[in-house]
């Protein structure tokens, strides 16, 4: 069955002269001879992948250095609103994972300055790539779908942005692009394309990254080892390894979701005075 016209589609029909003034209209400082050679989607994984991680709160310190990488590696703009797909909340010590009912969890912050402080520990949030992913079976034109190698991705040709993903994920894991992304034409990655306006984003994985043989990027630039990324189907992959040695927690387990990002607390999770 023929698909209707989606974005790239009609781009072409415009010529690319045309592709060209549209593109320099909607990212102003943007590398735009780079980002129309981008290819929305890095190719699979060879099958029998599933990849996944897992996240030790025990050893995060919320020094949130996960979300500038992440925004740095996937052209994510300060302007013209702040937006992120790594969010870190600060909880108290008495709110463990098990019992947290919301995303964002209740009594908690994500505007702290400071970290680690006394009696608080750290939980990392971003799309789950859930194996049963809601936002997939709502998005009415499959512009959200998951891949052969389990990551939860976007084709933002297809996305109309009638956000009916973002209502589906229990998640809070997905934002609207709202405006023009600008963004320094020499800090612009050229292995990842600037989205457009009127389309929903999310973490990725950083699947570009990943089907090379690399490390997302959150995963590199954590300075104490909280996050492991790997292959689930691979029994000696550093978040197999883990799961079989501690007891792992998912946020909103009763949703049914089946998410592919775990947590454990190595330790305890708060920080607390060194005795004298």
């Amino acid at each position: 069955m023929k698909e209707s016209i989606n974005r790239r589609e009609f781009l072409k029909t415009l010529g690319v002269g045309s592709v060209y003034v549209l593109a320099r209209s909607i990212l102003p400082l943007g590398s735009v001879e780079s980002i129309l050679k981008v290819t929305q989607f890095s190719e699979p994984s060879a099958s029998g992948k599933r990849w996944g991680m897992v996240i030790d709160v025990g050893a995060c310190i919320g020094c949130r250095q996960c979300t500038y990488a992440c925004k740095v590696e996937n052209n994510i703009p300060n302007s013209p609103s702040p937006m992120q797909w790594i969010e870190t909340f600060e909880m108290d010590q008495n709110e463990p994972i098990t019992r947290l009912n919301s995303v964002p969890p209740s009594n908690s912050r994500i505007d702290y300055t400071d970290s680690p402080i006394l009696g608080k520990w750290y939980l990392p949030t971003q799309c789950l790539h859930c194996e049963d992913p809601p936002c997939v079976k709502l998005c009415p034109t499959g512009a959200t779908f998951k891949s052969a190698d389990g990551i939860v991705e976007m084709n933002y040709d297809k996305c109309i942005g009638c956000r009916q993903c973002m209502a589906a994920c229990p998640y809070n894991a997905r934002s609207f692009n709202w405006g023009k992304a600008q963004i320094p034409e020499a800090d612009v990655n050229p292995l990842v394309p600037v989205r457009p306006i009127g389309v929903v984003e999310k973490c990725t994985f950083c699947q570009h990254r990943v089907r090379e043989g690399r490390l997302p990027a959150c995963v590199e630039a954590c300075p104490v080892g909280a996050r492991h990324f790997g292959d689930l189907n691979d029994p000696e992959s550093p978040p197999s390894r883990l799961l079989d040695t501690y007891i792992s927690s998912a946020l909103l387990e009763e949703m049914g979701t089946h998410p592919k990002l775990l947590y454990i607390t190595s330790g305890k999770k708060w920080f607390e005075p060194e005795e004298a």
